[in-house]
């Protein structure tokens, strides 16, 4: 006898799910920026200016900060269309809309009510990604349009939702269905079809989220405590790495004649292990619970 299928779970933007992409999201933005960027001034041997304007004062400033937001909103389409194409591609008749996830996290979506394999879904979901970053940084090195940086980067941490939902996916066997509407994707299959407690990919996504949150804290703490906590303890310099390398994490210097205080690339490798040290963690939880 065929066995009855069954909704093995819906994959929904959570108020949990939503602070959890808006700090990856915000990682993945500044690493996106940082590798795009190393990219580009290591092929035209110049860094990237996203100046628009002649600097003659403080509104042009603003005005490039206002391109670029634009630039960054105009991405959006096509970053739609083509989960929409995608979903022509299997059958689909994609529908268009924006939201606000639970007032934390704006987003944009293309939905369908085609049923999709897993396989043909993971493909929906990777497809702006992968285009528009395949495409995007050949030409912005090419024609040296530097002004790609931003949007480009943009489009990566933008389809943190999509990734999130792709780790999540692979989870499951490739025969299950996916039954995608505006707020999440519902899964479809056989009992037997649930994934089990000790997931690598959800040992992926845990990794990330711990990273991003850790990176984010430490950058904090030592931007905003550092200073305060060592002019406390009247230190008048310090630092921790090596400015100029991937080792840099800290300075700090306090003199009558200097105070300055930055803070490096180290602090992703700090979130880094923190992150796998909460995948791990979390990965023993959830086994022992099940």
């Amino acid at each position: 006898m065929t066995e009855e299928p069954v909704v093995l779970g819906d994959l929904e933007l959570t108020r949990g799910v939503t602070i959890q992409m808006t700090a990856v999201g915000t990682l993945g933005l500044a690493v996106a920026f940082t590798l795009f960027g190393a990219l580009y001034q290591t092929v035209i041997g110049t860094p990237p200016s996203l100046q628009f304007t002649p600097g003659v004062g403080w509104w042009t400033s603003a005005l490039d900060v206002l391109v670029l937001v634009v630039l960054t909103a105009v991405f959006i389409v096509p970053h739609e269309l083509l989960h929409g194409l995608a979903i022509r591609y299997y059958g689909g008749d994609p529908r268009y809309g924006v939201g606000v996830a639970h007032f934390v996290l704006p987003y944009a979506y293309a939905t369908t009510d085609h049923e999709f394999t897993r396989n043909q879904f993971i493909v929906v979901l990777l497809t702006p990604l992968v285009v528009i970053t395949t495409v995007g940084l050949p030409v912005m090195v090419a024609l040296e349009w530097s002004w790609l940086l931003v949007p480009l980067a943009a489009n990566a941490a933008g389809a943190v939702a999509d990734v999130w939902m792709a780790l999540t996916l692979l989870g499951y066997p490739a025969h299950v269905r996916l039954e995608d509407h505006k707020t999440g994707v519902r899964i479809v299959g056989r009992e037997g079809d649930r994934p089990r407690p000790l997931s690598v990919t959800a040992m992926v996504w845990d990794a990330l989220v711990g990273a991003a949150i850790s990176a984010l804290g430490v950058l904090v703490l030592l931007a905003v405590g550092g200073p305060f906590v060592l002019s406390a303890m009247g230190v008048e310099s310090v630092t921790v790495g090596t400015p100029g390398t991937v080792g840099y994490l800290f300075s700090f210097t306090n003199t009558p004649t200097e105070i300055s205080m930055g803070v490096g690339p180290a602090v992703l490798g700090v979130g880094a292990v923190i992150g796998l040290a909460y995948a791990l963690i979390k990965s023993y939880l959830r086994v022992a619970r099940a």
